[in-house]
């Protein structure tokens, strides 16, 4: 049986579970397909000087994000691998790059 963990207690939450690595799963493709569509689109509107603002703030928010707030605000039980999730933002700059440059 999946492991599931309880998001909440009383009355009328007993469906109110959630399975961590599916949600986890979840979580690496909006990462992933956030800084992909982010950084492709500056690309198609302002070409190569987009892609180079836009990716580099970015990887500064993947760094920002996962390595400070993260820590301080994430729901415990939703909570990942910081590394993981910004490995995840990263490489959908990385990803967007390659295939603009294609």
């Amino acid at each position: 049986m999946k492991e599931t963990k309880k998001l909440s207690t009383g009355p009328g939450t007993s469906t109110d579970v959630i399975d961590p690595k599916f949600f986890d799963l979840v979580s690496q493709f909006a990462h992933f397909f956030a800084m992909y569509a982010l950084t492709f689109t500056a690309g198609k509107f302002w070409h190569w000087r987009g892609i180079e603002i836009v990716g580099g703030l970015c990887v500064l928010y993947a760094a920002f994000h996962e390595f400070i707030w993260d820590p301080l605000m994430e729901n415990k039980l939703t909570r990942g691998s910081d590394l993981e999730d910004f490995f995840f933002l990263v490489l959908g700059v990385a990803v967007a790059v390659g295939v603009y440059a294609i």
